[in-house]
């Protein structure tokens, strides 16, 4: 059976690129794997920016790095749970992981563990695949364009 990977390392990822995997793996008769990429300490990167541009005391950004944690993880929860349903209406298995880490190589290292033959990810600033082993296609949300990469 083929597997198709969707990565996504945000609070959200749009449903242009959920229907868009779920489509392909509808298609392609594939199995679907679902992956968020957290990068490790984010919360305490965004406390670190408003320390450098306000002035709040360290109590005031320890609570604020708690806060943007638990919030982060629970629109993560019910982003997964919503691909879930969508994908279980439509029969397609499926698999979610969560991982942290940097972004590219846990993608790289899970593809591979994984077998995944396409990759499907939002398009954004960041370095991409490059000569990844396998098909990625970037699905950018605003535009409606895709690139496809061998």
């Amino acid at each position: 059976m083929e597997t198709i990977m969707v990565v996504f390392s945000a609070t959200q990822i749009s449903d242009k690129i959920v229907n868009y995997a779920i489509e392909m793996a509808i298609e392609r008769k594939a199995k679907l794997i679902v992956l968020d990429v957290r990068e490790a300490n984010m919360s305490g990167k965004v406390s670190r920016i408003m320390e450098d541009v306000s002035f709040l005391g360290p109590k005031v950004l320890d609570q604020l790095r708690e806060e943007i944690k638990e919030k982060r993880g629970e629109v993560i929860l019910k982003t997964l749970d919503s691909i879930r349903q969508k994908a279980q209406k439509k029969g397609i298995e499926t698999e979610f992981m969560v991982v942290k880490g940097p972004f590219i190589d846990n993608i790289l290292r899970l593809a591979k563990e994984k077998q995944v033959s396409t990759i499907i990810a939002q398009k954004r600033l960041s370095p991409s695949l490059g000569e990844a082993p396998f098909e990625v296609i970037y699905v950018r949300d605003k535009d409606k364009k895709k690139e496809i990469s061998p």
